[in-house]
């Protein structure tokens, strides 16, 4: 668990690193506003198509694949922020989105599936996630912006060294992921082909859309 902890605070660093600085970022290199909204709507969107679907790939290829999966993408998506040009950023954006929705899945499934694996106590699960989410979220991101204040401000490095201090933890990450964590699958039975997780997540979005304005209408 320990080793799973640490891991994390390392990848959530990785990530928590990027946030406060993208939009300064694509501003220095002279994008406005209509071109930034853009690029942010091309990370979500990302994030949006493949979330539906890399659960179901990580079942297949293996969690630790995707967890290592997750570092490759998010250490290119860091590289690309070195150019001003617009369609490489792009492409950064799109790969930024795919990360996050590893970020948010890979890596909670490995965990759950290797407690199962090895019979441990079901409330040791429980507070491995509060913990993570305790500090994952909360101390980490503190942590990251202070020192990301200190990379750009501080120490004048530019606004392109949090991103590059953010593939060093991801990379430092996809070490011990790759050193000390064993593989793991999703069950083969409950596996659906794309189209029907396409479905699936259509379907789900239309139903909270329905209850969100059914709810808003009582109101």
């Amino acid at each position: 668990y320990l080793a799973h902890l640490i891991n994390v605070y390392v990848s959530i660093a990785g990530d928590w690193l990027q946030g406060p600085y993208v939009y300064y970022l694509y501003s220095t290199y002279g994008f406005g506003k209509g071109d930034i909204g853009q690029l942010f709507i091309a990370g979500f969107g990302s994030s949006m198509l493949f979330g539906t679907i890399v659960g179901s790939l990580a079942d297949k290829q293996g969690r630790k694949r995707a967890c290592i999966t997750y570092c490759i993408t998010y250490i290119l998506s860091c590289i690309t922020k070195h150019s001003p040009e617009y369609r490489i950023l792009m492409i950064g954006r799109v790969l930024g989105g795919i990360a996050t929705s590893l970020l948010f899945s890979a890596f909670e499934s490995w965990l759950v599936a290797e407690h199962n694996k090895r019979g441990f106590e079901q409330q040791w699960l429980s507070l491995t996630f509060s913990k993570a989410i305790f500090l994952g979220n909360g101390l980490i991101a503190i942590l990251s912006g202070l020192f990301g204040n200190l990379l750009v401000d501080s120490l004048s490095l530019g606004p392109v060294a949090p991103f590059d201090a953010a593939a060093c933890f991801l990379a430092i990450g996809m070490a011990i992921i790759f050193s000390s964590w064993t593989e793991n699958f999703g069950d083969p039975s409950e596996n659906k082909d794309l189209l029907t997780q396409f479905r699936g997540a259509a379907i789900a979005i239309a139903s909270g859309r329905v209850q969100y304005f059914t709810l808003n209408s009582m109101h």
